[in-house]
Order: C-alpha cells, then structure tokens, then sequence
C-alpha cells in the first residue's frame, strides 16, 4: 500500500527564537487502511524554548540507552545557533517527542542530529524520519541528509535503512562505535 504525505503551513510565532522565516509544518498520513494506526494526526512544529526541559525529560527516559543526553544548559545554548532547527513532535495535544537538525556549511547538507519519541513501537519514528526528509528538502532546501547511531540500537537503524539511509561510514565515541548513514532527499 502506497503511503502519502499531505502537509499544511502557517506562520510559526515564538517570542524565544525568531522563526519569522520558518513554516509550522503539519503531516498528515492518508492511507485507505483504516485500521491502521497511521490515521491518527502527528503534527511537527518549531520548538518552544520552555519545552526545552520536557525535551530533556524525554532524553532521560528509555532513549538514554541510545543518545548522549544533553543538560537544559547545552539544550538552551543550542536553541539559540541560528544553524540548530529544533523540532517537536505532537500526536493530539500530547507532546511525543522531537528533534534536531543542523545545517552543514556545504550549504546542501543537513545533521539529522538526534530524535527521540516517547512511544516507541507505534511507527512513529519511521513516520518521523520520512517527515524529517520533507522538512529537509522542502522547507530548508537541502538534498543531502546524514547521521550516526550507535551500532547497538538495531531498532533505530532498521528505521533508517527502511526510509532509504544507507551507511557511508563509522567512528569510535566514548568506546561504542557509531554508524554513519545519508540519504539523497
């Protein structure tokens, strides 16, 4: 069954971080299954400076096992660099997770640097990850997007590798080997 995305943009109003160039941007999943649990709406939006500390509620959580959480002062420092994109995941009204890109200097790639969703199991990160190709390619212009993840967190991967990522290469971080994935977008 082939899958499509629909998505809607309005203006994006933050008093913390001037997003006046950047879109809200809501996918919609449609599919003609409607059993499927995909039906229901995730809505992607630019993060709220004071959902930073939820952000780093959600990192302390199952994803420790999987990323290197930040402090709410890295996380702060971060949200401010014009180049750091965050974004948070809702489902409804319930705050599920979000994520961080940044823009490389080549002007064509972007980091899809980390991404935490509270409910895992449900398909939301491959979900996610598809919308993250759309928000790189569309609203932010870029064609290339790269990662890395540790070698041990197979669900993760079996994510990327799905949504097209392929390796490209590998490097040691504190004794675990991470895994370095792009994808063309």
């Amino acid at each position: 069954m082939k899958t499509r995305w629909s998505f809607f943009t309005d203006q994006a109003v933050s008093d913390d971080k001037d997003t006046s160039n950047k879109d809200v941007t809501e996918f919609r999943e449609t599919s003609g299954d409607q059993a499927m649990l995909s039906n229901q709406e995730l809505f992607i939006r630019d993060t709220k400076r004071e959902e930073l500390g939820r952000i780093c509620e959600m990192e302390r959580g199952e994803a420790r096992s999987f990323i290197t959480p930040y402090s709410l002062d890295r996380h702060q420092v971060e949200f401010t660099k014009p180049e750091v994109v965050y974004k948070s995941i809702w489902r409804g009204d319930q705050h599920i997770g979000f994520f961080i890109l940044v823009l490389d200097s080549d002007a064509r790639s972007v980091e899809f640097r980390r991404i935490v969703v509270t409910e895992p199991g449900c398909g939301y990160g491959k979900k996610v990850v598809r919308m993250v190709d759309e928000i790189c390619r569309d609203e932010l212009s870029r064609g290339r997007v790269w990662l890395d993840v540790f070698e041990t967190n197979k669900r993760a991967r079996h994510v990327y590798e799905q949504c097209g990522y392929c390796t490209f290469g590998s490097f040691e971080h504190e004794g675990k080997t991470l895994l370095l994935y792009e994808k063309a977008v």
